[in-house]
């Protein structure tokens, strides 16, 4: 082996080394954070008028179904924080009792994406996003209406039937939807 090949081993065998620390140093910067669970009766749920309040940015999952049996407007999530996602792994927000707010409500709160699960029998919205939210893989039925959004939404993939008023209701023309099935609301479809 001449010297040139050997200078170019060494530089390659150098350059893998200094990437393969710079990963491993920068892992801890690198990792997911582990979701927070949504659970019923949060601290501050009471001030917010909701079972569960997120008042923080950062991922959340719901972990089992919630039940809602108020009977003064109270939404089941307060979302008051901007930058949240909430996974609902397929679980279920539902209401029974009469005069129940939304099932998520993230009025006001920016870049919120709500994601795959079941939302029914709410006197209000199933969702009430705020600008430029993104919703997808949710079954609104049963509610006073499907999804409200703010402006810069996306909506898609979601099933939105047997609603009481619009399926879906957008503040601005920079939102869109895709992929949804809507049937069977009592408003238009799309408001």
């Amino acid at each position: 082996m001449n010297h040139h090949n050997e200078f170019s081993f060494s530089r390659t065998a150098m350059v893998c080394a200094a990437i393969a620390g710079a990963i491993f140093t920068s892992a801890p910067i690198l990792a997911q954070q582990k979701p927070l669970v949504i659970e019923p009766n949060a601290t501050g749920a009471a001030a917010v008028k909701a079972q569960s309040v997120i008042s923080k940015p950062g991922s959340y999952v719901l972990n089992k179904n919630i039940t809602n049996t108020s009977k003064n407007g109270q939404d089941s999530v307060a979302v008051t924080a901007p930058n949240v996602t909430i996974d609902l792994q397929g679980f279920v927000i539902s209401a029974t009792g009469s005069n129940t707010g939304a099932g998520i409500n993230a009025t006001g709160q920016s870049n919120v994406v709500i994601r795959n699960g079941i939302i029914t029998g709410f006197d209000g919205p199933a969702i009430i996003g705020g600008n430029t939210s993104n919703i997808s893989a949710i079954v609104a039925t049963g509610n006073g209406s499907g999804i409200t959004c703010g402006t810069g939404c996306l909506v898609s993939n979601n099933i939105i039937q047997g609603n009481t008023g619009f399926g879906m209701t957008f503040s601005g023309p920079s939102s869109g939807y895709l992929g949804n099935v809507l049937q069977g609301n009592s408003g238009k479809t799309v408001g």
